[in-house]
């Protein structure tokens, strides 16, 4: 008995069935990717900071993204500084509700000061000056210039933070000292401080290579660098992204600033949580700006320089010896409003 063996049939594989499948699959790793890269992880993670810069061409900040600032009705104590024994200068901004600074007339400004965890009292102011007006001091302010240099950077978010802080120091009306300050993996510091234009604006445009972002441990060389500076200090600080370097905290960074009266001017941009942003400036005493694309920072720059121009310094006689834990209220009255101020 002969067996024969049963007859073969040719296997098809539905082709459209699969590529259908495996679309899905793609559709389905974009959706998670678009969330996560929109997530708190996402802003923090290097791999995310990396792939980012790739997805973005796709939409290069976080959709629905809308700009914000904290410019406007705006009272800010950026500082207190020691004339001689008992004489002090207290620097401080207000704004009106276009972001337009305010200079103000001493029967409308009242400071009170005690020591730590007492009752403000009242003092004697005995004048009011512009910042600009201080012609008796040679560079009445220093800042720190603290820019990323992330992997998520664009050329176009590097040239726009690199010329806009210089146009930043063009409109400045007054001589000024600065330091800058780089991070991305790590923090590297172009130049120390400086009372040279030319020096400065050659450190603002050197480029360096990106990397991860180092954002608090940049921001504490800034603090660094100036805290013992005299009259006004401050930090540039220009991000697209949180920090995900752990060698500092945003705490140790925002109570450094505050030990020594320095405060943040932040602009942001991109996926960043603002978040982050809106803490720095408020508990520094600063100002920050977000805008979803670095190409609209242009206008901002300038209107954060017309306000530091005309922050106004009150001198004024203190009963005790004012510390950074002191406690301090500062109050303006700007027409019908009344603003308010403590730490």
């Amino acid at each position: 008995m002969v067996e024969v063996a049963p007859k073969s049939r040719e296997i098809r594989i539905n082709f459209w069935h699969y590529f259908i499948f495996l679309l899905l699959m793609l559709l389905l790793l974009i959706v998670l990717l678009w969330v996560l890269l929109d997530s708190q992880w996402g802003a923090s993670n290097p791999m995310a900071e990396w792939a980012r810069k790739y997805l973005s061409q796709i939409n290069r900040f976080r959709p629905g993204a809308k700009p914000e600032d904290n410019l406007a009705n705006a009272l800010r104590m950026h500082g207190v500084e020691r004339i001689e024994g008992k004489r002090y200068s207290m620097f401080f901004s207000v704004t009106d509700s276009n972001s337009d600074p305010l200079s103000v007339l001493k029967n409308n400004v009242t400071i009170a000061v005690g020591e730590p965890g007492t009752t403000p009292k009242p003092v004697s102011i005995e004048r009011i000056n512009s910042l600009s007006g201080m012609k008796e001091w040679n560079d009445r302010m220093t800042f720190a210039a603290v820019m990323d240099y992330s992997g998520s950077m664009f050329p176009e978010d590097l040239d726009a933070i690199e010329s806009n802080c210089s146009d930043f120091l063009s409109n400045l009306s007054f001589p000024y000292s600065g330091t800058v300050i780089k991070f991305n993996t790590q923090v590297q510091e172009l130049i120390g401080v400086s009372a040279n234009p030319s020096d400065i604006e050659s450190a603002l445009k050197r480029r360096v290579s990106l990397g991860n972002t180092a954002l608090y441990e940049g921001m504490y060389k800034g603090v660094e660098n100036i805290k013992g500076r005299p009259h006004l200090r401050c930090l540039l600080l220009t991000t697209d992204g949180n920090n995900n370097v752990y060698t500092r905290t945003l705490e140790e960074v925002i109570s450094a600033s505050r030990q020594n009266f320095i405060s943040s001017f932040v602009f942001g941009f991109g996926w960043l949580k603002v978040e982050v942003l809106k803490k720095i400036a408020d508990e520094t005493d600063g100002y920050y700006v977000y805008v979803p694309d670095s190409s609209q920072l242009k206008t901002w720059f300038p209107k954060i320089a017309k306000i530091v121009n005309n922050i106004q310094v009150a001198e004024f006689f203190s009963p005790i010896d004012i510390q950074p834990g002191s406690s301090i209220e500062l109050t303006v009255s700007v027409g019908s409003n009344v603003l308010k101020r403590s730490r």
